[in-house]
């Protein structure tokens, strides 16, 4: 069984058995994947039975800002809502924000969404080059690792990051709510997705993903 879309009455139904088991005692945890998940929609979406019938999600990829990569951002929408198969059984959900839990039906399955306006996705670490570490490091040592000294050291190893966080300081004007790229610009909105916080030029790189460059 797999997961699979009642077009009828727009349930998406999500089996137990599709999703990776990642601990089985005490109690059972599973994952979803949301990346996987979305593109078994879109591939049901584009089926002969599917094609009919409106959109099951909206789909705003990773975006690269400054050296960090924000997570993409899953939507239901249309109506659409997901049931997960019944079971005492708890399941994460990793790789990208969504508002999958606003649109579940409810039943003994406990959900986990780690949904942040800052989520990020790091390869390794802190995200700091080598050189950034060992400069960092080096001066801590030095200060004797003095607060307002390693925070010096933090400017100087990582200013990019740190501009970046200074860009971003309506982070929680934002919390819960959207984002989306019109054109040549992303726009940001408050947890009612109307307001309006801030918007930003992009560019592309050569694949066509959206790079953020400065604030309007």
């Amino acid at each position: 069984m797999a997961i699979s879309v009642n077009w009828a009455t727009k349930v998406i139904t999500v089996p137990r058995a599709d999703m990776t088991l990642i601990q089985s005692s005490p109690f059972e945890v599973r994952q979803l994947n949301l990346d996987d998940f979305r593109m078994a929609l879109k591939n049901l979406e584009d089926n002969e039975e599917g094609i009919p019938f409106l959109d099951t999600h909206r789909h705003n990829t990773e975006v690269s800002v400054g050296g960090v990569v924000l997570a993409m951002v899953i939507e239901i929408i249309n109506g659409y809502t997901i049931t997960f198969e019944d079971g005492q059984y708890a399941v994460n959900l990793v790789g990208a924000n969504s508002n999958i839990v606003d649109v579940v039906n409810i039943n003994q399955v406990s959900l986990r969404s780690f949904n942040s306006a800052g989520l990020q996705i790091v390869s390794v670490g802190s995200g700091l080059t080598t050189e950034e570490h060992d400069r960092l490091m080096a001066t801590a040592v030095e200060t004797g690792g003095k607060l307002e000294d390693v925070e010096d050291a933090v400017s100087t190893a990582n200013a990019n990051i740190l501009d970046l966080l200074s860009d971003l300081g309506f982070v929680k004007d934002i919390e819960g709510g959207k984002w989306e790229i019109d054109g040549d610009e992303m726009i940001f909105y408050r947890a009612d997705n109307l307001t309006e916080v801030a918007r930003f030029t992009i560019t592309r790189d050569t694949d066509g993903n959206p790079i953020m460059r400065e604030r309007i």
